[in-house]
């Protein structure tokens, strides 16, 4: 894994690459290629201007993936060279891919979601897709799809608190146009990390902790935002990390 991706994704995506750290070198760095990946698919939003633009960017991600999928060399893009070299099932994760990335079209949208089901089936599609591929990355076939779904629904809310300013700064917003309030974001995070917390405790296995242990920094974030901050301290963080590794429970 070239140092430079692992750097990218500690200083992007800093939480899941803490997490990726309790995993054996191999698993590792599929999941930073991973991430990686899913972090240079987010940011089109950010480097392109015009929805249009955008799409035939997403097009071009779909276009790479599916080439790599059928068995043909990654383009030349240091971080699809990687993803390509690493993962275990290229074409399993095809499609997962493909939902991630049509789902990432509304990103260019100032009001994409009319209720709460479509904020979930966003969160469901990208930070929901990312999770299952890190648990396959992981090889853990053990943890139930339901836990998958509930601590990634919790992380994508929380995710999508502290994204909050920086989609305002855009003339954005993440609330449902009917009847959304931050303080029913706060709380359906809560409730979904509460529900994955509870199924964790019997049927998180040991191999996909690194998947999906980052969501043990839930609560944290939630206090933090509760007194107006985003972010967190990194040795907090690890401790919680630490902690929750040692115990198995979110």
């Amino acid at each position: 894994m070239p140092n430079d991706l692992d750097l990218e994704v500690r200083l992007r995506d800093e939480d899941r690459w803490l997490a990726s750290r309790f995993a054996p070198a191999d698993v590792r760095a599929r999941l930073i290629a991973l991430y990686a990946l899913n972090r240079e698919i987010a940011r089109t939003v950010d480097v392109v201007s015009t929805p249009g633009i955008g799409a035939i960017r997403l097009a071009w991600w779909r276009e790479a993936l599916t080439e790599i999928a059928e068995g043909n060399p990654a383009r030349a893009h240091p971080t699809l060279q990687a993803y390509a070299a690493m993962q275990r099932d290229v074409r399993a994760a095809l499609h997962s891919w493909e939902i991630l990335i049509e789902t990432r079209a509304c990103d260019f949208e100032s009001a994409p979601f009319r209720e709460w089901a479509d904020v979930e089936a966003y969160i469901d599609n990208t930070a929901g897709s990312v999770m299952r591929m890190a648990l396959a990355a992981c090889g853990d076939d053990q943890t139930p799809l339901e836990l998958a779904a509930m601590a990634s629904r919790a992380w994508g809310y929380v995710a999508l608190l502290r994204a909050a300013p920086a989609w305002a700064a855009r003339g954005r917003s993440a609330l449902p146009r009917e009847g959304g309030a931050m303080e029913e974001m706060r709380e359906r995070a809560r409730v979904a990390y509460l529900l994955a917390r509870g199924l964790a405790r019997k049927n998180l296995a040991a191999a996909g902790f690194p998947a999906v242990g980052y969501v043990a920094l839930v609560p944290g974030y939630l206090r933090a935002l509760g007194r107006g901050r985003a972010e967190r301290p990194l040795l907090a963080r690890q401790l919680r990390l630490i902690a929750a590794s040692a115990t198995g429970r979110l």
